[in-house]
């Protein structure tokens, strides 16, 4: 039976993992998440065609350099410890106040999406290691909210030894 994946529950980020696994703890949800403003793109893997003098066409294909999976959202939730996460800046709680960075870098995080559930299963998106950068979008209107807003790329983790692990995955997890 084929298995849909249709709009997301939550957005869950944390400081990166030992080794490249995923962490276990320190997750820090997203809420009041922009409608239509989640997306994920897994680019294709570069193609490098070698082509020989004495035969037309493209003899061998090989595989290239790839760009690690991109993702990014928006949430209308300013929490000044998630605008601190996010950007790299400070939150001072008593005063309510944050500061950005004077020399702002990428941050990285770990990454979880979990979807709706759907005929009693949900997509659960994991990025051990996303290397982002995170801004306020939106107008000051009357009509709208201004909001955090986050993009980031897959990074490619190490474990204890060295070796690459994986960038991403997903599994399914039964919808409670």
């Amino acid at each position: 039976m084929p298995q849909g994946v249709n709009g997301v529950e939550s957005i869950e980020l944390a400081p990166i993992g030992v080794n490249g696994a995923m962490p276990t703890t320190g997750w820090i949800k997203i809420v009041d998440i922009e409608d239509d403003s989640v997306s994920f793109a897994v680019p294709p893997l570069e193609k490098i065609k070698i082509r020989v003098e004495d035969k037309g066409g493209v003899r061998y294909v090989l595989p290239g350099e790839t760009d690690g999976a991109k993702f990014s959202f928006k949430s209308i939730d300013i929490d000044g410890p998630k605008a601190a996460l996010l950007l790299g800046g400070t939150w001072d709680a008593t005063a309510k106040e944050f500061d950005y960075p004077a020399n702002p870098g990428i941050i990285q995080l770990a990454v979880r999406f979990t979807s709706l559930p759907f005929e009693g299963q949900k997509f659960q998106l994991s990025i051990p290691v996303a290397a982002g950068n995170a801004g306020i979008a939106n107008n000051f209107t009357k009509k709208g909210f201004v909001a955090l807003s986050y993009e980031g790329e897959a990074t490619t983790p190490a474990n204890a030894a060295g070796e690459a692990m994986s960038p991403w995955g997903f599994k399914f997890i039964p919808a409670t």
